[in-house]
């Protein structure tokens, strides 16, 4: 391989890799924002995962950059999306 090919290559992978990582946060965040709103919509309790904690609630309000949860101990729990690492529902 001479070395224009190896910059063409390196190149192109720098190039490719963020968006292939920007389309796999995506479809992760779909897949939470249908539980999420599930959660919402039947006001049934989900457990959110956030930096190796487990946050349980049920979700009273989601916007663009937050999701409020409520549970019997606290009654306002506010978490940023961009954090959360794994969601679940019954």
């Amino acid at each position: 391989m001479n070395l224009f090919s190896k910059r063409f290559l390196a190149t192109s992978l720098l190039t490719i890799m963020p968006v292939a990582a920007g389309s796999a946060g995506a479809a992760q965040t779909g897949l939470f924002d249908e539980l999420l709103e599930a959660s919402l919509k039947d006001k049934k309790g989900v457990m959110v995962y956030v930096n190796g904690q487990a946050i349980a609630g049920r979700v009273t309000r989601i916007d663009s950059e937050t999701v409020e949860l409520a549970s019997r101990e606290y009654s306002r729990i506010v978490v940023r999306r961009e954090r959360i690492d794994a969601v679940a529902a019954n």
